[in-house]
């Protein structure tokens, strides 16, 4: 098995990673944005349930480490990912998930001030929370580790050799391609995400901040669902 792991292409290499780590949630997101525009209503609701996050936090787990196997037999090390830490990555982390909030509240209020979008959009997927604060806190830490490791930290450095405006705006493309289930939302949500943290790994190299604003994100995001901060 690990001869026949050394023997791939370079390129062979990106598709199986890719695929392993995403392929299931492109797939899963497609069919969720195709259900939730076949019947247009401002009332689709989507749960964060226990099981369905005990699901997610055990499949990335698994295809992480898988990734990781395979990586290794190729020789690639952990100081490939740039994953030094040091404390002022938190308040970077933090400031880079506000950089991308602002940059979609302002493209929002363009296109609703052009009336391209309106309240609509943003209500038009509902989300409940019924999952308690371990799964909660399970998904926050190991999906923003999954993400961020294969998407920026494994997949800039394997396209390290492109312009960097190809692998951000590549990136940002992987990156949506499994938030539509999020609706037309997410375009205003996940391409200034990607955006923002595919500049500042290009600029300085660092994952932690990055892994730490994803982190943050799902937090704020989970405390709103939970205390009802969007209805208020």
């Amino acid at each position: 098995m690990n001869e026949l792991i050394r023997k791939l292409t370079p390129k062979l290499e990106l598709f199986i990673v890719l695929l392993l780590g995403f392929g299931l949630m492109i797939y899963s997101s497609t069919r969720g944005f195709i259900v939730v525009n076949s019947n247009y209503t401002h009332s689709w609701n989507y749960k964060f349930t226990n099981q369905g996050q005990f699901i997610i936090v055990i499949y990335e787990t698994i295809a992480l480490l898988l990734i990781l196997y395979i990586l290794k037999v190729r020789g690639w090390r952990l100081a490939d990912f740039n994953l030094d830490f040091t404390l002022k990555m938190i308040g970077i982390g933090i400031l880079l998930i506000f950089i991308r909030n602002v940059i979609t509240n302002i493209g929002f209020k363009l296109f609703e001030a052009g009336g391209v979008v309106d309240e609509s959009v943003a209500k038009h997927v509902q989300y409940r929370l019924e999952s308690n604060w371990i799964a909660i806190s399970l998904i926050i830490v190991v999906n923003s580790i999954y993400e961020e490791f294969l998407l920026i930290g494994y997949f800039f450095k394997k396209l390290e050799k492109y312009h960097p405006a190809i692998v951000i705006g590549l990136s940002m493309l992987i990156r949506l391609s499994y938030h539509t289930y999020q609706g037309w939302m997410s375009l205003f949500t996940i391409i200034p995400t990607g955006l923002v943290f595919g500049y500042y790994y290009y600029k300085y190299k660092k994952l932690w901040p990055l892994i730490i604003a994803h982190g943050f994100a799902n937090l704020t995001a989970s405390l709103a669902l939970h205390f009802h901060w969007a209805g208020k």
